[in-house]
């Protein structure tokens, strides 16, 4: 999805393509030359917004972080004076839960909304239909370790509501390409003893050998054999959440591994206590198993 319109087109006030090069903040604090400079441009943009006329421009500038561990996107932006919106619509972040610890981000010195061009995650599609095309908003030209790609800032603007939500919600994708539950959470019959037993996760039919995805990135913390679940994995989550993965036929990621939302690890299979082919997935939030359909979203 584009953002650009004839319209939108119109209301373009400034290009301005940026050096390769940003300041590189070592630490998020005052006593950094370089951070103090960067917090003395935060609030010069804050002052030009608050006074600024139609048609003026706002200048932005880019600095660059490397997160380190503990931080979080909410911690960062608080320190920075800069609006989460602003820093994970210019990074591209997918959601608040997104690890950050090692990345290098980019922080602008003027709060608003970075655009991208082109929607490249579920999250970006429903960005870019909340835009409203009469505001006025500045084109430039985004560097980092990717390939150059433009950029719209729309100055002093957050995410509504839904987009808000979206990004807040804690939501996982559903860990195979295609699969059918055929067992839910809660109470049921086991299908190999017949005895009424309290299943902890939900299973997923699908054809031997289907590849088994991360619902989410995490650590896997587990992998070995149970005579009920079989070969199975466990991948720790943010949030005190983990994801289980029962019955595979066989792994293909190594224990204490780092993985990304859909990375493979590894195949549907029959091993354990199982009837046939399919995956028993689960997920626990502080160590008690909840019900993953109010997790997954779906394809």
């Amino acid at each position: 999805m584009r953002i650009l319109s004839a319209l939108a087109l119109c209301l373009c006030i400034s290009l301005t393509v940026y050096s390769r090069e940003y300041p590189i903040i070592p630490r998020l604090q005052a006593s950094d030359p370089v951070f103090k400079q960067y917090s003395e441009d935060v609030q010069q943009a804050r002052r030009a917004l608050a006074t600024r006329k139609p048609g003026h421009i706002v200048q932005p500038w880019i600095y660059a972080y490397t997160a380190s561990s503990g931080e979080t996107l909410m911690t960062i932006a608080a320190r920075c004076a800069i609006p989460y919106d602003s820093i994970a619509s210019l990074n591209r972040i997918p959601s608040a839960q997104y690890e950050l610890a090692g990345s290098t981000i980019l922080l602008p010195t003027v709060p608003g909304l970075y655009v991208p061009e082109t929607a490249s995650t579920p999250l970006e599609t429903l960005l870019l239909s909340s835009i409203d095309p009469e505001q006025e908003f500045m084109e430039f030209t985004l560097y980092g370790n990717e390939v150059p790609r433009r950029v719209y800032l729309f100055p002093d603007v957050t995410f509504n509501g839904t987009v808000r939500a979206y990004f807040l919600t804690p939501f996982f994708r559903f860990p195979l390409p295609d699969g059918i539950v055929t067992s839910s959470f809660g109470m049921r019959k086991n299908p190999v003893t017949g005895n009424m037993v309290f299943h902890r996760g939900i299973d997923l039919a699908a054809p031997r050998g289907t590849p088994v995805l991360s619902c989410a990135d995490g650590l896997v913390t587990f992998l070995g054999r149970d005579p009920v679940l079989g070969l199975y994995v466990i991948v720790e989550h943010q949030g005190n959440r983990q994801s289980l993965y029962g019955h595979l036929e066989r792994t293909e990621i190594e224990l204490h591994s780092r993985v990304k939302s859909g990375t493979i690890l590894g195949r549907v299979g029959s091993t354990g206590q199982s009837t046939g082919p399919h995956l028993h997935f689960e997920i626990h939030e502080n160590g008690v198993p909840k019900d993953p359909a109010g997790f997954i979203k779906g394809n």
